[in-house]
């Protein structure tokens, strides 16, 4: 049995401290199709809109951000199902990294404009995850160090709402072989090419990763 109560308070958000600052290791998670079932950007951005207005502090967001990432995956469970396709499991790795990072958030660290910014991001990332089924795309290393750091850029295009977003990933490889209707590996300099032709051809960008992909051009 997994620890459904406890489950069920931090998708609320209606724990208790004590409940929430525990080793995230000790918890018995569901493993049955965990991204599915608790996935909601509106969770996610309430919890940043309860740090933003002084409710939470800087420790309880990371906190949450780390069991809430550990529900999403399952508690990284050997014997873990789920039923996704590539493009779902990229995006599901995309949103578990981001909420990864969040577990180490300090406010210090943080702007109060920048922490907003993150719930346009966060919209932005639930618009492709709601229209998942129309969006298809290519991925490349880009940037100074891009033939050995592993990093690559996932360009993803709707061709039927006109719209594109740039996703910057660590999870996927370099001329990956097992390559799908989804994501395709293209050179960097096809992978430009592209993102300059929709542009021409006035497709509109959704925000994610674009200021980064942008500077790492600049550094080449």
């Amino acid at each position: 049995m997994y620890d459904k109560e406890l489950i069920n308070k931090v998708c609320k958000l209606t724990f208790s401290k004590e409940e929430l600052y525990r080793n995230q290791t000790t918890i018995n998670y569901d493993i049955e199709y965990p991204f599915k079932k608790y996935y909601d950007m509106n969770v996610i951005i309430g919890a940043i809109n309860k740090y933003l207005s002084k409710e939470w502090d800087d420790v309880t967001l990371a906190h949450w951000c780390c069991i809430y990432n550990w529900i999403l995956r399952g508690g990284f469970h050997n014997d873990l199902k789920e039923d996704l396709n590539p493009l779902e499991e990229f995006l599901k790795d995309v949103i578990s990294w981001d909420l990864d990072g969040l577990s180490f958030f300090n406010e210090d660290d943080y702007l109060e404009e920048d922490i907003s910014k993150w719930i346009e991001n966060y919209r932005n990332f639930d618009h492709v995850w709601q229209t998942r089924n129309e969006w298809s795309g290519v991925y490349s290393p880009i940037g100074i160090n891009d033939k050995i750091n592993g990093d690559q850029y996932v360009l993803l295009i709707n061709e039927k709402r006109k719209e594109y977003i740039i996703i910057f990933s660590s999870h996927l490889s370099n001329n990956y072989k097992n390559q799908n209707e989804y994501l395709k590996y293209t050179s960097k300099n096809k992978f430009i090419k592209l993102i300059e032709k929709l542009k021409e051809e006035k497709y509109s960008i959704v925000n994610w990763s674009e200021e980064y992909y942008c500077l790492e051009l600049n550094e080449n």
